[in-house]
């Protein structure tokens, strides 16, 4: 299947590994209110960006909905093949897609390595629709090879292009495992994020997304990783609402 253009006014980011856990969900909320908080209501009031679940589990969904207040209008696609088309119509200047992990693996056989089921052609679907897509993986081996698989397998056969970024990196265990992976990423040739999400314990609260994080030194810096990675990935304007005492400390929380 080859890649088509679709005329539309909403870019649209897909965030896809096969591999679970990774955090997908958390990348999808975040650069969508980060996105939200760069290009400001339209005039009616509403927002410019929206976040798309089309993730069965619903974790996007979940956490959206225990926001104390949502800076995106979200959506759910799970269920609805036909009308995935029509998302680069909607109203918005980006939709960020939250996506599920998926196991059909079959490259010998010519088939769809994103399988048959409704899910497989959901992504699929998205994948035409797609911009560009956010692969994040962590540093850790068992994230190479489904990081391979969906690269290799899906996105450079349809033409999707597509920027890696390490996410969940503890900096207590050092940057040799963050230059091991971005080493990994450069050796086959994927473009990698120069920026790398840290794990803070502050993500792990449901009722915020980085827009809405406290003042102190330990949020901000959190927050700092999503508007640098904004910035790397093309929304103008993010570099306005760095704070700027974050980047001079890397201490970070453990989960």
């Amino acid at each position: 299947m080859k890649r088509t253009e679709v005329q539309g006014v909403a870019k649209i980011h897909v965030v896809m590994n096969r591999k679970g856990g990774v955090g997908k969900s958390l990348i999808s909320l975040n650069m969508g209110a980060v996105c939200a908080d760069v290009r400001g209501p339209r005039p009616d009031g509403q927002p410019h960006v929206a976040v798309a679940s089309a993730d069965p589990q619903g974790t996007a969904l979940w956490r959206a909905a225990r926001l104390a207040e949502q800076p995106f209008d979200i959506l759910d696609i799970s269920d609805d093949v036909e009308n995935i088309a029509l998302l680069k119509r909607l109203p918005y200047a980006h939709v960020f897609v939250d996506t599920p992990g998926w196991a059909e693996i079959d490259p010998a056989s010519g088939r769809s390595p994103l399988g048959e089921d409704k899910y497989g052609r959901i992504l699929r679907a998205l994948l035409e629709q797609a911009d560009d897509v956010i692969v994040p993986m962590m540093t850790e081996v068992d994230c190479y090879e489904a990081t391979w698989q969906t690269i290799e397998w899906v996105l450079k056969p349809l033409g999707v292009p597509f920027q890696v970024v390490i996410n969940n990196w503890a900096p207590a265990e050092g940057v040799a495992y963050v230059e091991g992976t971005r080493g990994w990423c450069e050796k086959h040739g994927y473009p990698v994020a120069q920026t790398v999400i840290r794990r803070y314990r502050v993500h792990t609260n449901a009722t915020k997304v980085v827009t809405q994080y406290n003042n102190n030194r330990v949020e901000l810096q959190a927050r700092e990783d999503f508007y640098r990675f904004a910035l790397e990935h093309g929304l103008r304007g993010a570099e306005s609402r760095l704070p700027a005492q974050a980047g001079a400390d890397t201490e970070a929380v453990q989960a």
